[in-house]
């Protein structure tokens, strides 16, 4: 292969992702602060556009979240065989269904948009739903070629794209709301306008992963001479297997965005039996729009570690390859726990300031609430990270009866929580309900794959140097305080203060070597 058609070991790729899904996260922090403080910090307005998020995620999910997976997983499978007629057929067909089926969904979306918005007690983010659903159509084509990079173990397309798309979210976004707001518009046709940025942001995507693809170095390119030397698998045989992974993928994504849609309509409608309407809309608000806003941040990385597991996972496993796809399991899982521990208590310790640096002017409710939601991120990763594990080799079906344990548990759990504990039961919620889900996909992990991961690296090591960050942030803080400076001015010292400690205590503990971090950045 040429230079840009080189395979990237799994954590190479995972870092690619993690740098430009920083960048993503931060202008969508960005994006929203500034919705935000257009709508003069209104909680109950910001909740109009979480309402029309979660709805747009969950079609999205339907539309399109087996697609990458699952052709990064054929691709890289048929890579690993030789089978080079796959690759140019599975790309063939599975274009041609899914934009169709994006712009089914998108058409759906769009007439359906105001009963929707109805179901979910929240009429006026009618105009929201409308103006985000054709971000769906331009997902769903942007998600196929994706997944044929991914394929090859190349993450710089979709890194590029993700930014792509939110650079132009936040100009195009918050322009168009800025414009509304300066024209004395009311705040929920604000946010409307700010969510139209959404869409344009996935067209601006789509088109430049469509020339991405259309213009790709040969060494993406199936050779006359390799096409006809390759029988090829039956498309019928092909577009099965395919549906095969793809299906189970999306349904248990599908499911995990229950989890949304769950906070999205239990929440609301729970609250306003036990409070106010507006006193509900506004603790929703603070949930979903400012604690949940930060809590995704750092669980993206992690994420990323799953993603960019796939194709190694699947090339190892089609080659019947056991101590390899051992081995990457384990790799995958001790770098997950590493990031996982320390965004988890470390958030946890400045969860308060943050709140305040980024939204200024809330109510201590966000950063008391992101100081619970964050304890999650651990089991967050390791489900993430297990699910993808699973879905490489072709056992997505059994991820869909760990996420439906967990969505009922979550549903049941968030319903009985609120009463007792008012908003504070949905971040409780979640903090149960991930670690069941993990304990599951574990258990398929051992039947499947034949090992147990090593507890001690996963596990001990990182609470323990996890539980040193917390205090050396959380010390700094109180320090800070005593000395009558101001958090929002302390904040970045005790971040400083516990990735010091963190990291120090990493090589203390041998999770992290020298020889280990230059092996994770060479090539293949």
């Amino acid at each position: 292969m040429g230079k840009s058609g080189k395979r990237e070991g799994f954590l190479l790729g995972a870092l690619m992702l993690s740098f430009s899904g920083l960048l993503v996260k931060i202008s969508g922090l960005v994006f929203r602060v500034g919705v935000t403080g257009l709508v003069d910090q209104n909680d109950a307005a910001m909740s109009h556009f979480s309402a029309a998020y979660s709805v747009y995620t969950f079609l999205l999910s339907l539309a399109t979240s087996g697609i990458p997976i699952a052709i990064s997983a054929m691709v890289s499978k048929a890579l690993a065989l030789g089978k080079y007629k796959d690759v140019k057929q599975l790309i063939k067909y599975v274009t041609v269904i899914f934009v169709a089926f994006g712009a089914a969904v998108t058409a759906l979306g769009m007439i359906f948009a105001r009963p929707i918005a109805q179901f979910i007690n929240n009429d006026d983010s009618y105009y929201c739903m409308l103006l985000i659903m054709p971000s769906v159509f331009f997902i769903s084509v942007v998600s196929v070629y994706r997944g044929f990079f991914q394929g090859y173990n190349n993450m710089k397309p979709t890194s590029v794209s993700n930014f792509v798309d939110a650079m132009i979210k936040l100009v195009a976004g918050v322009g168009i709301a800025a414009y509304l707001q300066k024209n004395g518009y009311p705040a929920h046709i604000i946010v409307a306008g700010a969510i139209a940025g959404v869409s344009l942001g996935a067209f601006g995507s789509c088109l430049y992963m469509f020339l991405r693809y259309i213009f790709r170095n040969k060494d993406y390119r199936i050779t006359v001479a390799q096409f006809m030397a390759d029988e090829g698998t039956p498309p019928k045989t092909l577009m099965k297997e395919f549906m095969m992974i793809a299906l189970p993928v999306a349904l248990s994504s599908i499911t995990v965005q229950l989890m949304g849609l769950i906070d999205t309509t239990v929440i609301i409608n729970r609250l306003k039996t036990l409070m106010p309407e507006v006193e509900a809309q506004a603790a929703y608000g603070a949930y979903s729009t400012k604690a949940t806003a930060i809590f995704n941040l750092p669980s993206f990385f992690i994420i990323t570690i799953g993603v960019s597991l796939v194709p190694s996972i699947s090339a190892a496993f089609a080659k019947k390859d056991s101590v390899l796809v051992k081995r990457t399991g384990n790799l995958a899982l001790k770098y997950s726990s590493i990031i996982a521990f320390a965004c988890a208590l470390g958030l946890s310790a400045v969860s308060q300031p943050t709140i305040q640096l980024i939204f200024s002017g809330s109510t201590p409710l966000a950063g008391e609430l992101l100081s619970i939601l964050s304890l999650s991120l651990v089991a967050v990763g390791f489900t993430n990270v297990t699910t993808y594990m699973l879905q490489a080799i072709g056992k997505a079906y059994q991820t869909v009866v760990s996420t439906v344990v967990g969505v009922i548990l979550k549903s049941i759990l968030t319903f009985l929580l609120l009463e007792p504990l008012g908003i504070y039961g949905a971040p409780v919620a979640t903090n149960i309900a991930y670690p069941v889900m993990f304990i599951i996909n574990l258990v398929y992990i051992k039947k499947y794959l034949g090992f147990v991961p090593n507890f001690i690296d996963i596990l001990l090591k990182p609470f323990f140097a996890g539980i040193a960050c917390f205090g050396a942030a959380w010390g700094t803080l109180k320090l800070f305080d005593m000395w009558g400076i101001s958090q929002k001015i302390a904040l970045f010292p005790a971040i400083a203060a516990g990735a010091v400690v963190y990291i120090a205590l990493l090589f203390i503990l041998k999770l992290v070597t020298m020889n280990e971090i230059k092996q994770v950045v060479k090539k293949k």
